[in-house]
């Protein structure tokens, strides 16, 4: 399972994800739009952060924990 925060780098929710992420020991990769602009027209840029697991976006916005504790569990039962 691949999962990518695509975020701007002045967005304020990112750390947050991020934390969350880190607190449940689950591995992710950031991408900011700035240096990657092809996220732009991959995935539209009308929120950030985008949270996006095997190249779905999940959720536009700050996920809901329910999503985060649901992608713990998928791999725990993996």
């Amino acid at each position: 399972m691949k999962i990518t925060i695509a975020a701007t780098k002045t967005c304020n929710h990112r750390p947050i994800l991020e934390q969350q992420l880190q607190d449940i020991g689950l591995q992710y990769e950031v991408m900011y739009f700035e240096d990657h602009p092809e996220l732009i027209d991959k995935y539209g840029l009308k929120t950030s952060p985008l949270f996006i697991v095997d190249d779905i976006v999940v959720s536009a916005g700050m996920p809901e924990h329910s999503i985060i504790i649901e992608l713990e569990n998928k791999i725990k039962t993996s």
